[in-house]
């Protein structure tokens, strides 16, 4: 195998047996942390296309410093979402079905 293809075919090999993982992952009943385990192997294979295939290895510092500013930009705006979505509370519509409705039986 030539030295400048070889990185990219163990790359390559690497994104597909995550692809199994995450696959395989998607089949456990693991709860929150099937969401967790399959977040952690996106955020690999994120790293792995950025620093092997568009090459940020060796990029000039410019390239590399637009790439974390775009990431912690990213990540800052999950965050104001999250802070965001976990201190509303929870109202109910007046239009809505009450949680729980007694059952009908019969026709009558």
């Amino acid at each position: 195998m030539d030295k400048a293809t070889r990185p990219l075919v163990l790359t390559w090999i690497a994104l597909m047996a995550l692809l199994a993982t995450t696959a395989a992952c998607a089949l456990l009943r693991l709860g929150w942390l099937n969401t967790a385990i399959s977040l952690a192997i996106a955020l690999t294979k994120a790293l792995l296309v950025a620093i092997v295939f568009m090459r940020l290895r060796r990029a000039p510092a410019l390239l590399r410093l637009a790439a974390v500013a775009g990431a912690v930009t990213l990540v800052l705006l999950f965050g104001l979402s999250l802070t965001d979505y976990t201190t509303r509370a929870e109202l109910k519509a007046p239009w809505q079905q009450p949680a729980t409705v007694a059952p009908r039986f019969g026709s009558g």
